[in-house]
């Protein structure tokens, strides 16, 4: 075991290392200083005393002197990982692709692409969210700290889509770095619903789930942490499958807690969802957590659910979760799955409403911090790294912190505000077992629950005179309510059109315990119409 001293050398040289190559923006001067990517130098001694002040490390100024001249045994490794970087990431040819300019503010960019005619996806249309890699194709993800990035290499989830036979054709806008749940937070204005253009889509993979609506994609790859890819279905009349946590692989994907992100799939059909679904699934070496075999979600969708222990959460009909409207939809879809032959019940989950808060407490003081420190680029668990986007982000937010959404700058300041944030991750992460333990309860006497996707239809879309504190406070509302906590707990969920409320769709969500997604299909297959959900009356015309 190394000794401590040893280990507080080791921290005063990278330290030193950073610190002798990076401009901190702590005047208009510092701000001006650019830096390269990868770039390091040999710390000198003040350096090491500098780094040791920053960091509270205590060293003396002899150690110092130590610490300097043993300091190339840790700093030659920088030069040769940086080669052995650059060597293994050329910048590949990417598609053609446009700016996007339609009517809904959905597409980031439209990609020159021809759907296969071989594979289980062969002639399919996918849209994925931007913070979902492409190689050679810029990200986004709503902000202006990411807007412009072209990554090296394709997400898994986008590779294992072109080997199927389908086409990505669009890249597609999301709210700034996906913290809220609105769709109305885009830098670069809000995503409009094709259901009703002074409506949101929800998001924050707010325009893929526009674009199924409108009837422009077959399918769409998402990602999910509080319910970023089930709330956007609800709201555009979509289904969506959230799998369990780790069976599809996160590698090439901005994200902010492994115990947060998944990927979700969704189409307008459930066999479609399901293929697709499939053909991500599966082992990738490069995410420690995705190390499951390959499923195949087609099996079984016609079985029906006679006999089903289909249980409504009660806690999630009562005013305080939804309108008397929804909660009127998820009972008659209940009716309807009673009527195929599935068994109905009423279960209760008293710590139901604990989940907003814990997701809230995790995002403000493990996700933020971690996306302001540089860790956009590269996400725990996972073997995937983007030193180009980790210098983009931190370069950008230190020279200029405009660049900072508004839900962004909000969570960052309470949560420093509010203590120290290790703690209340330590206090979060020990309230998230208490929450799975009360859902593996829930679910020991049902086979699926049931409870609304969102508590209400779509929210008005903000205008040029929406205070902002009207558009903030939606953005981090309850949106998330019914989603967030099965993110938390790893569990399956769907989010299954269950019909309209003022001519706005309204969704129905179906959870099942881990690795029971064909339950879930299951019920989406007997609640699915004839030729699948309709796109919206008002689709993609301007």
């Amino acid at each position: 075991m190394p000794s401590r001293r040893l280990l507080i050398a080791a921290t005063a040289v990278g330290a030193a290392v950073a610190m002798g190559t990076r401009a901190f923006a702590t005047s208009p001067s510092a701000a001006a200083v650019r830096r390269e990517v990868l770039a390091w130098s040999t710390p000198t001694v003040r350096a090491i005393r500098a780094a040791s002040d920053r960091l509270n490390l205590g060293i003396t100024r002899q150690e110092a002197q130590l610490y300097a001249e043993l300091a190339p045994r840790l700093v030659a490794a920088h030069g040769r990982v940086r080669a052995a970087w650059e060597k293994a990431h050329p910048m590949p040819e990417p598609p053609p692709y446009a700016r996007g300019t339609d009517a809904l503010n959905a597409v980031e960019f439209e990609l020159g692409t021809t759907p296969g005619t071989v594979g289980s996806l062969a002639g399919k249309r996918v849209a994925i969210k931007s913070t979902i890699a492409y190689g050679g194709v810029p990200l986004a993800a709503g902000s202006r700290l990411v807007q412009g990035h072209v990554p090296r290499e394709s997400a898994t989830v986008v590779l294992r889509t072109l080997a199927a036979g389908a086409a990505v054709t669009h890249t597609t806008r999301t709210d700034d770095l996906c913290l809220a749940i609105t769709g109305a937070t885009p830098w670069d204005g809000p995503v409009l619903n094709p259901w009703d253009r002074d409506r949101t889509t929800g998001g924050s993979s707010a325009g893929a789930a526009a674009l199924l609506a409108a009837g422009l994609v077959d399918l769409a790859i998402m990602v999910d942490q509080a319910g970023s890819g089930r709330v956007p279905p609800s709201h555009c009349g979509a289904f969506a499958l959230l799998p369990t946590s780790g069976l599809i692989p996160m590698t090439g994907i901005l994200g902010f807690t492994p115990v947060q992100d998944r990927v979700a799939v969704a189409g307008r059909r459930v066999r479609e969802v399901a293929v697709l679904a499939s053909e991500l699934s599966g082992t990738d070496r490069r995410d420690r957590f995705a190390q499951h075999a390959p499923r195949d979600w087609t099996r079984g969708l016609r079985d029906g659910v006679r006999g089903l222990r289909v249980g409504i959460v009660g806690q999630s009909l009562t005013p305080e979760f939804c309108t008397p409207e929804v909660a009127a939809v998820v009972r008659a879809r209940a009716d309807d799955l009673a009527l195929a032959g599935a068994v109905l019940s009423t279960v209760d989950i008293p710590q139901y409403g604990e989940a907003r808060d814990l997701a809230m407490l995790l995002t403000v003081h493990g996700g933020v911090p971690a996306v302001l420190a540089g860790h956009f680029g590269h996400s725990p668990g996972v073997a995937h790294g983007d030193p180009e986007l980790v210098h983009q982000v931190s370069d950008r937010r230190d020279r200029d912190p405009g660049h900072l959404g508004a839900t962004t700058k909000l969570s960052a300041a309470v949560g420093a505000a509010c203590g120290d944030s290790a703690e209340w991750v330590a206090a979060t992460l020990d309230g998230i077992a208490r929450l799975t333990t009360a859902w593996d309860a829930a679910l020991n006497g049902v086979d699926v629950l049931l409870t609304p996707t969102v508590y209400t239809p779509a929210l008005p879309a903000p205008g040029p005179g929406t205070p902002d504190g009207e558009v903030i406070a939606d953005a981090i509302g309850k949106g998330i309510a019914h989603t967030c906590g099965l993110n938390l707990t790893a569990h399956p969920a769907a989010q299954i059109p269950g019909g309209t409320v003022d001519g706005l769709p309204v969704g129905v969500q179906a959870i099942a315990g881990l690795h029971r997604e064909d339950r879930l299909l299951r019920v989406a297959t007997v609640l699915e119409p004839s030729g699948g959900w309709p796109t919206a009356p008002q689709g993609a015309e301007r």
